[in-house]
């Protein structure tokens, strides 16, 4: 079955399980897999429907890069199908846990990643993030981090830069990010070469369509190390078992790079994010989150 259609037989059961009849619109058309407006405004997109204290206390935890608010009734946010809602259900009950068991957090995100890193602390945990310093130091562009996880291990101070995918695919290239990408001496391609994380022979891969974002993601941590704002970086790419295409592309953008930085770049199914959970966080107080995360993706 094409993956697309499996998604959205899944989420209009999850949401007639929620008793949802009415449906949002795009332009003057109705579709069911968009959620109505009167919907929306209660949070029926996120783990904490029905739950007021918690939609509201996820709201103001909400704030993207620079201190910008969430306008959760955009259309992304209110698109089932769209990935754009899904690291709030991922990420702002992880961010709870690091407020009140940080130890669990850290044994959560070292098994996560398959022990390939080591937790002190967790810092902070953002949404639609790039960094504290504006984007013309970095890659002066609109890059940034679905969620970021900062920690320190030892004296080192590290980051997570997560890209969250549902249905998706690719992208269509933007007119700037096309000539950055063609044009040898731009900051993409000076810094690929500088920071040889990629094999050389395959750096014009990393420009095609189904690798662009994978590139810009990780090139973003990359900019941030060698900065000095970190010093080690993993690029996370959360996507499910079902999108064979974005399986692919994990693949694909893996073989890109040099053996001593492969695991810089850690593909993540839903299915194994979910399974990890399980395993981990067995209190009865994250019982209703495993349950929901398993029931709709």
């Amino acid at each position: 079955m094409n993956w697309k259609k499996e998604a959205k037989e899944k989420q209009l059961k999850f949401k007639e399980s929620l008793g949802l009849k009415k449906s949002g619109t795009f332009g003057k058309k109705k579709y069911t897999h968009i959620l109505h407006p009167d919907n929306v405004k209660n949070g029926a997109n996120f783990y904490c429907y029905k739950n007021p204290k918690e939609w509201q206390a996820l709201k103001e935890w909400a704030i993207k890069d620079k201190g910008k608010k969430v306008d959760f009734t955009g259309l992304g946010l209110t698109n089932m199908l769209r990935s754009e809602h899904i690291p709030f259900n991922l990420f702002y009950p992880v961010e709870k846990l690091r407020k009140e068991n940080p130890e669990l957090l850290n044994k959560f995100l070292e098994k996560l990643l398959d022990n390939n890193i080591h937790i002190g602390k967790v810092t902070r945990i953002k949404i639609e993030f790039a960094s504290d310093l504006h984007k013309s130091k970095l890659l002066d562009d609109n890059t940034s981090f679905d969620a970021y996880i900062e920690y320190v291990d030892g004296y080192k101070k590290c980051g997570l830069g997560i890209e969250v995918k549902y249905t998706e695919k690719s992208y269509p290239f933007g007119v700037t990010e096309k000539k950055r990408m063609l044009d040898k001496d731009s900051e993409y391609n000076r810094l690929t070469r500088d920071s040889k994380f990629c094999k050389p022979e395959n750096i014009s891969k990393l420009k095609e369509k189904k690798l662009k974002q994978l590139w810009r993601n990780h090139l973003l941590g990359i900019k941030l190390v060698e900065l000095k704002e970190l010093d080690q970086f993993h690029s996370v790419h959360i996507y499910p078992q079902g999108n064979t295409y974005q399986k692919e592309a994990c693949d694909m953008y893996s073989d890109c790079l040099m053996e001593n930085n492969k695991q810089s770049f850690v593909p993540v199914t839903f299915e194994k994010f979910i399974s990890v959970t399980t395993d981990v966080l067995s209190g009865k107080e994250h019982k209703d989150w495993i349950a929901y995360l398993k029931k709709r993706y």
